[in-house]
Protein backbone atom coordinates (compact mmCIF):
# COMPACT_ATOMS: atom_id res chain seq x y z
CA UNK A 1 0.00 0.00 0.00
CA UNK A 2 1.37 3.95 -0.96
CA UNK A 3 2.93 5.57 -1.21
CA UNK A 4 -0.07 7.42 0.93
CA UNK A 5 0.06 11.80 0.63
CA UNK A 6 0.60 11.97 3.98
CA UNK A 7 3.35 10.61 6.13
CA UNK A 8 2.83 9.63 9.63
CA UNK A 9 4.82 10.97 12.24
CA UNK A 10 7.47 8.70 11.95
CA UNK A 11 7.75 9.14 8.31
CA UNK A 12 6.38 6.77 6.63
CA UNK A 13 4.22 6.48 3.22
CA UNK A 14 4.19 2.84 2.54
CA UNK A 15 2.53 0.00 4.41
CA UNK A 16 3.27 -3.61 3.55
CA UNK A 17 0.50 -6.40 4.47
CA UNK A 18 1.58 -9.81 5.27
CA UNK A 19 -1.73 -13.03 4.86
CA UNK A 20 -0.97 -16.56 5.67
CA UNK A 21 -3.20 -18.32 3.12
CA UNK A 22 -4.14 -21.02 5.75
CA UNK A 23 -5.83 -19.24 8.74
CA UNK A 24 -6.03 -15.54 7.20
CA UNK A 25 -3.94 -13.87 9.93
CA UNK A 26 -2.65 -11.03 8.39
CA UNK A 27 0.63 -8.50 9.95
CA UNK A 28 0.76 -5.03 8.66
CA UNK A 29 4.46 -3.30 8.64
CA UNK A 30 4.93 0.39 7.77
CA UNK A 31 7.62 1.86 6.10
CA UNK A 32 9.60 4.07 4.73
CA UNK A 33 10.58 3.40 1.54
CA UNK A 34 9.69 -0.26 -0.64
CA UNK A 35 13.32 -1.32 -0.24
CA UNK A 36 12.18 -2.13 3.84
CA UNK A 37 10.12 -4.87 2.34
CA UNK A 38 12.76 -7.73 2.73
CA UNK A 39 13.44 -6.70 6.29
CA UNK A 40 10.17 -6.70 7.21
CA UNK A 41 9.51 -9.97 5.54
CA UNK A 42 12.05 -11.68 7.78
CA UNK A 43 10.46 -9.89 10.94
CA UNK A 44 7.35 -11.94 9.60
CA UNK A 45 8.43 -15.42 8.85
CA UNK A 46 10.36 -15.36 12.11
CA UNK A 47 7.33 -14.18 14.32
CA UNK A 48 4.80 -16.92 12.13
CA UNK A 49 7.48 -19.19 12.18
CA UNK A 50 7.73 -19.01 16.14
CA UNK A 51 4.41 -19.13 16.63
CA UNK A 52 2.85 -22.02 14.78
CA UNK A 53 6.33 -24.27 14.72
CA UNK A 54 6.02 -24.54 10.78
CA UNK A 55 8.21 -23.29 7.93
CA UNK A 56 6.78 -21.02 5.31
CA UNK A 57 7.33 -22.88 1.75
CA UNK A 58 5.98 -20.35 -0.76
CA UNK A 59 4.97 -17.17 -0.78
CA UNK A 60 2.90 -15.33 -3.71
CA UNK A 61 3.47 -11.31 -4.87
CA UNK A 62 3.11 -9.48 -7.73
CA UNK A 63 6.26 -8.40 -9.78
CA UNK A 64 6.67 -5.20 -7.49
CA UNK A 65 10.22 -4.56 -8.13
CA UNK A 66 10.72 -5.06 -3.69
CA UNK A 67 9.73 -9.01 -4.68
CA UNK A 68 11.96 -9.32 -7.74
CA UNK A 69 15.42 -7.82 -6.64
CA UNK A 70 18.43 -9.39 -6.05
CA UNK A 71 18.60 -9.60 -2.65
CA UNK A 72 15.16 -10.64 -2.06
CA UNK A 73 15.51 -13.69 -4.65
CA UNK A 74 18.98 -14.53 -2.77
CA UNK A 75 17.19 -15.17 0.37
CA UNK A 76 14.25 -16.99 -0.60
CA UNK A 77 16.70 -19.48 -2.28
CA UNK A 78 18.74 -19.58 0.64
CA UNK A 79 15.70 -20.61 2.75
CA UNK A 80 14.32 -22.70 -0.17
CA UNK A 81 10.43 -20.86 0.15
CA UNK A 82 9.26 -21.25 -3.59
CA UNK A 83 8.27 -17.68 -4.92
CA UNK A 84 5.02 -17.41 -7.30
CA UNK A 85 4.37 -14.62 -8.74
CA UNK A 86 1.54 -13.01 -10.77
CA UNK A 87 0.91 -12.21 -14.42
CA UNK A 88 1.93 -8.75 -15.09
CA UNK A 89 -1.57 -6.73 -14.80
CA UNK A 90 -3.69 -9.57 -13.26
CA UNK A 91 -4.31 -8.89 -9.99
CA UNK A 92 -6.67 -11.18 -9.75
CA UNK A 93 -4.36 -13.91 -9.29
CA UNK A 94 -3.26 -12.40 -5.86
CA UNK A 95 -6.88 -11.60 -5.11
CA UNK A 96 -6.57 -12.39 -1.36
CA UNK A 97 -3.62 -10.04 -0.94
CA UNK A 98 -5.48 -7.23 -2.72
CA UNK A 99 -8.97 -7.53 -1.46
CA UNK A 100 -6.81 -7.61 2.12
CA UNK A 101 -5.12 -4.30 1.01
CA UNK A 102 -8.70 -2.50 -0.02
CA UNK A 103 -10.28 -3.90 3.39
CA UNK A 104 -7.97 -2.29 5.98
CA UNK A 105 -7.84 0.80 3.72
CA UNK A 106 -11.52 1.33 3.97
CA UNK A 107 -11.54 0.51 7.38
CA UNK A 108 -9.14 2.84 8.21
CA UNK A 109 -10.20 6.23 6.32
CA UNK A 110 -13.60 5.07 8.06
CA UNK A 111 -11.97 5.59 11.74
CA UNK A 112 -10.06 8.65 10.95
CA UNK A 113 -13.19 10.67 9.14
CA UNK A 114 -15.75 9.35 11.39
CA UNK A 115 -13.96 10.21 14.52
CA UNK A 116 -12.54 13.86 13.16
CA UNK A 117 -8.91 12.03 13.35
CA UNK A 118 -5.77 13.97 11.51
CA UNK A 119 -5.10 11.90 8.49
CA UNK A 120 -1.25 11.65 9.66
CA UNK A 121 -2.26 8.99 12.16
CA UNK A 122 -3.39 7.00 8.99
CA UNK A 123 -1.02 3.75 10.24
CA UNK A 124 -3.17 3.77 13.61
CA UNK A 125 -5.97 3.36 11.68
CA UNK A 126 -4.61 0.64 9.48
CA UNK A 127 -2.79 -1.22 12.60
CA UNK A 128 -6.15 -1.29 14.39
CA UNK A 129 -8.02 -2.45 10.94
CA UNK A 130 -5.38 -6.03 11.23
CA UNK A 131 -6.35 -5.82 14.75
CA UNK A 132 -9.97 -6.54 14.16
CA UNK A 133 -9.45 -8.58 11.45
CA UNK A 134 -7.48 -11.59 12.47
CA UNK A 135 -9.36 -11.57 15.70
CA UNK A 136 -12.91 -12.24 13.85
CA UNK A 137 -13.68 -15.22 11.48
CA UNK A 138 -13.95 -15.40 7.81
CA UNK A 139 -15.82 -17.33 5.72
CA UNK A 140 -12.84 -19.74 5.14
CA UNK A 141 -12.61 -20.84 8.48
CA UNK A 142 -14.84 -21.31 11.92
CA UNK A 143 -12.53 -20.20 14.61
CA UNK A 144 -10.49 -16.83 14.24
CA UNK A 145 -7.26 -16.34 12.41
CA UNK A 146 -5.82 -15.62 15.79
CA UNK A 147 -6.81 -18.59 17.22
CA UNK A 148 -5.38 -20.71 14.62
CA UNK A 149 -2.27 -19.62 14.99
CA UNK A 150 -2.03 -18.86 18.32
CA UNK A 151 -4.11 -21.97 19.65
CA UNK A 152 -6.13 -19.42 22.11
CA UNK A 153 -9.19 -17.57 22.06
CA UNK A 154 -8.53 -13.86 21.29
CA UNK A 155 -9.82 -11.39 24.17
CA UNK A 156 -12.01 -9.18 23.23
CA UNK A 157 -13.01 -7.11 26.18
CA UNK A 158 -10.07 -4.59 26.09
CA UNK A 159 -11.58 -4.09 22.22
CA UNK A 160 -12.47 0.25 22.27
CA UNK A 161 -13.85 2.71 19.88
CA UNK A 162 -10.37 3.87 17.76
CA UNK A 163 -10.19 8.01 18.63
CA UNK A 164 -12.37 7.53 21.35
CA UNK A 165 -12.41 10.47 23.95
CA UNK A 166 -10.59 9.60 27.27
CA UNK A 167 -8.84 10.27 30.36
CA UNK A 168 -5.46 8.28 30.90
CA UNK A 169 -3.74 7.91 34.46
CA UNK A 170 -0.67 9.87 35.50
CA UNK A 171 1.48 7.93 37.50
CA UNK A 172 2.67 9.25 41.16
CA UNK A 173 6.08 9.51 40.08
CA UNK A 174 5.37 11.78 36.79
CA UNK A 175 3.56 14.84 38.79
CA UNK A 176 3.66 16.91 41.82
CA UNK A 177 1.39 17.06 44.77
CA UNK A 178 -1.10 19.43 42.96
CA UNK A 179 -0.91 18.46 39.27
CA UNK A 180 -3.60 17.05 37.76
CA UNK A 181 -4.07 12.87 38.11
CA UNK A 182 -5.26 12.33 34.27
CA UNK A 183 -4.63 13.79 30.80
CA UNK A 184 -7.25 13.85 28.00
CA UNK A 185 -6.32 11.36 25.13
CA UNK A 186 -7.96 9.98 22.69
CA UNK A 187 -7.29 5.97 21.39
CA UNK A 188 -5.11 4.93 18.77
CA UNK A 189 -5.56 1.66 19.36
CA UNK A 190 -3.15 -1.36 20.64
CA UNK A 191 0.43 -1.59 21.36
CA UNK A 192 2.10 -4.99 20.70
CA UNK A 193 3.70 -7.24 22.94
CA UNK A 194 2.77 -4.87 25.87
CA UNK A 195 -0.88 -4.39 27.85
CA UNK A 196 -1.61 -0.83 27.32
CA UNK A 197 -3.19 1.11 25.01
CA UNK A 198 -1.58 4.17 22.11
CA UNK A 199 -3.35 6.92 23.39
CA UNK A 200 -3.06 10.62 22.02
CA UNK A 201 -2.53 13.24 24.59
CA UNK A 202 -4.53 16.18 22.98
CA UNK A 203 -2.87 18.77 24.51
CA UNK A 204 0.94 17.61 23.59
CA UNK A 205 0.09 15.89 20.58
CA UNK A 206 2.16 12.92 21.84
CA UNK A 207 1.10 9.44 21.53
CA UNK A 208 1.77 7.73 24.74
CA UNK A 209 1.76 3.84 26.08
CA UNK A 210 -0.82 3.63 28.81
CA UNK A 211 -2.22 1.13 30.91
CA UNK A 212 -4.73 2.71 32.90
CA UNK A 213 -7.42 5.23 31.13
CA UNK A 214 -11.04 5.68 31.14
CA UNK A 215 -12.78 5.85 27.82
CA UNK A 216 -16.48 7.65 26.84
CA UNK A 217 -17.03 5.66 23.95
CA UNK A 218 -20.29 6.78 22.21
CA UNK A 219 -22.85 4.43 20.50
CA UNK A 220 -24.11 5.15 16.50
CA UNK A 221 -26.55 7.10 17.91
CA UNK A 222 -24.54 9.65 20.26
CA UNK A 223 -25.27 8.32 23.62
CA UNK A 224 -22.33 8.19 25.94
CA UNK A 225 -21.98 4.59 27.27
CA UNK A 226 -20.17 3.43 30.93
CA UNK A 227 -16.63 4.86 31.04
CA UNK A 228 -14.52 1.71 30.99
CA UNK A 229 -11.31 1.33 32.47
CA UNK A 230 -8.84 -0.86 31.21
CA UNK A 231 -8.28 -4.00 32.77
CA UNK A 232 -4.11 -6.23 33.31
CA UNK A 233 -5.02 -9.54 32.40
CA UNK A 234 -2.94 -10.87 30.41
CA UNK A 235 -3.12 -12.12 26.62
CA UNK A 236 -5.72 -13.32 25.00
CA UNK A 237 -8.25 -15.34 26.96
CA UNK A 238 -11.54 -17.05 26.60
CA UNK A 239 -15.01 -15.51 25.59
CA UNK A 240 -18.34 -16.18 26.14
CA UNK A 241 -20.32 -17.09 23.16
CA UNK A 242 -21.79 -14.27 21.36
CA UNK A 243 -26.03 -13.40 21.97
CA UNK A 244 -28.67 -14.96 19.60
CA UNK A 245 -30.41 -11.78 17.87
CA UNK A 246 -34.14 -12.98 17.87
CA UNK A 247 -35.41 -12.00 14.08
CA UNK A 248 -37.80 -9.78 12.91
CA UNK A 249 -41.78 -10.59 12.50
CA UNK A 250 -42.26 -12.97 9.73
CA UNK A 251 -38.79 -13.48 9.53
CA UNK A 252 -37.09 -17.32 9.40
CA UNK A 253 -33.53 -17.25 10.37
CA UNK A 254 -31.52 -20.30 10.08
CA UNK A 255 -28.73 -20.75 12.99
CA UNK A 256 -25.57 -22.03 13.71
CA UNK A 257 -24.11 -22.59 16.87
CA UNK A 258 -20.35 -22.80 17.24
CA UNK A 259 -17.59 -23.18 20.18
CA UNK A 260 -15.40 -25.21 19.41
CA UNK A 261 -16.51 -27.13 16.81
CA UNK A 262 -18.63 -27.14 13.67
CA UNK A 263 -22.10 -27.70 14.74
CA UNK A 264 -24.76 -28.12 11.79
CA UNK A 265 -27.77 -26.33 10.71
CA UNK A 266 -30.29 -28.04 12.45
CA UNK A 267 -33.26 -25.68 13.81
CA UNK A 268 -34.96 -23.02 12.06
CA UNK A 269 -36.60 -19.83 14.19
CA UNK A 270 -39.83 -19.09 13.11
CA UNK A 271 -41.43 -15.95 14.62
CA UNK A 272 -45.23 -15.83 14.42
CA UNK A 273 -46.71 -12.79 12.48
CA UNK A 274 -49.73 -10.49 14.12
CA UNK A 275 -52.89 -11.19 11.97
CA UNK A 276 -54.61 -8.26 11.03
CA UNK A 277 -58.52 -8.61 9.84
CA UNK A 278 -59.01 -7.16 6.49
CA UNK A 279 -60.85 -3.95 6.61
CA UNK A 280 -64.35 -4.16 5.44
CA UNK A 281 -66.04 -1.71 2.77
CA UNK A 282 -70.24 -1.03 2.94
CA UNK A 283 -70.62 -0.80 -1.09
CA UNK A 284 -67.54 -3.09 -2.47
CA UNK A 285 -66.60 -6.51 -1.28
CA UNK A 286 -64.44 -9.22 -3.00
CA UNK A 287 -65.38 -12.86 -3.77
CA UNK A 288 -62.55 -15.29 -4.86
CA UNK A 289 -60.88 -13.20 -8.01
CA UNK A 290 -64.59 -11.46 -8.36
CA UNK A 291 -65.53 -8.08 -7.72
CA UNK A 292 -69.27 -7.53 -6.50
CA UNK A 293 -70.68 -4.23 -6.58
CA UNK A 294 -74.21 -2.86 -5.10
CA UNK A 295 -77.37 -3.66 -6.61
CA UNK A 296 -80.97 -2.53 -6.02
CA UNK A 297 -81.93 -4.96 -8.13
CA UNK A 298 -84.00 -7.44 -5.33
CA UNK A 299 -84.16 -10.48 -7.44
CA UNK A 300 -80.12 -10.06 -7.96
CA UNK A 301 -79.59 -9.21 -4.59
CA UNK A 302 -81.47 -12.77 -3.58
CA UNK A 303 -79.55 -14.58 -6.27
CA UNK A 304 -76.49 -13.12 -4.77
CA UNK A 305 -77.12 -14.28 -1.53
CA UNK A 306 -77.73 -17.92 -2.07
CA UNK A 307 -74.36 -18.07 -4.14
CA UNK A 308 -72.44 -17.08 -1.07
CA UNK A 309 -74.75 -18.71 1.56
CA UNK A 310 -74.73 -22.47 -0.87
CA UNK A 311 -71.30 -23.51 -0.05
CA UNK A 312 -71.75 -23.69 3.86
CA UNK A 313 -75.88 -25.07 3.51
CA UNK A 314 -74.84 -27.69 1.43
CA UNK A 315 -71.77 -28.84 3.49
CA UNK A 316 -73.95 -28.85 6.46
CA UNK A 317 -76.61 -30.92 5.06
CA UNK A 318 -74.30 -33.43 4.27
CA UNK A 319 -72.87 -33.72 7.48
CA UNK A 320 -76.71 -34.31 8.86
CA UNK A 321 -77.54 -36.99 6.36
CA UNK A 322 -73.68 -38.63 7.29
CA UNK A 323 -74.48 -38.86 11.10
Amino acid sequence: MGPMQTKTPGGCTYAVAFIDDFSRHVTVYFMKKKAEVLEKFKMFKADMENATGRKIKRIRSDNGGEYTGRLFKEYLSKQGIRHEKTVPYTPQQNGLAERMNRSLVEMARYMLYHEGIDEKWWAESVNTSAWIIYRIPNTMTVKTPYEIVYQKKPQLKNLKVFGALGYGYIPDEKRSELDAKAFKCRSLGYEDGVKGYRVLDVVTGQVKIVRTVKFMEMTSTGDFMTEVEGDDKDGDEDVAAPHVIAPSHGQTWTLTIFNDEVVPLQHDVTTETEIVPAPSHSMITRSRTRHIEETTDPEEAEGRKKQLVAPSAIGTKRQKEAS
